[in-house]
């Protein structure tokens, strides 16, 4: 696991439909020194954020949001060589 100066300046993407989950995992990620592009809360916001082509060192996906399977936002992640975590809150 990466500690947090290995994290400091990084920029993530997070995808995530709970509110309190998305405000959590930003607040986390923004006190390890992470940039934080999102949350988005869907698969269309997510591609939004894509589509803008800035740089990204990697991305948080809640694999369901609100019944659409975030892997459309996975595959354009993979294609670019972007390292991702899949995870699903119970």
């Amino acid at each position: 696991m990466a500690n947090a100066d290995e994290l400091e300046g990084r920029r993530f993407l997070v995808v995530e439909d709970e509110y309190l989950i998305a405000v959590d995992l930003v607040a986390t990620l923004e006190s390890l020194g992470v940039e934080v592009a999102g949350p988005a809360a869907s698969v269309q916001e997510a591609l939004q954020l894509l589509e803008r082509g800035d740089h990204l060192d990697g991305a948080v996906l809640d694999i369901n949001l609100r019944n659409e399977r975030v892997y459309p936002v996975a595959d354009v992640l993979r294609s670019r060589g972007v390292p991702f975590v899949l995870g699903e809150a119970r």
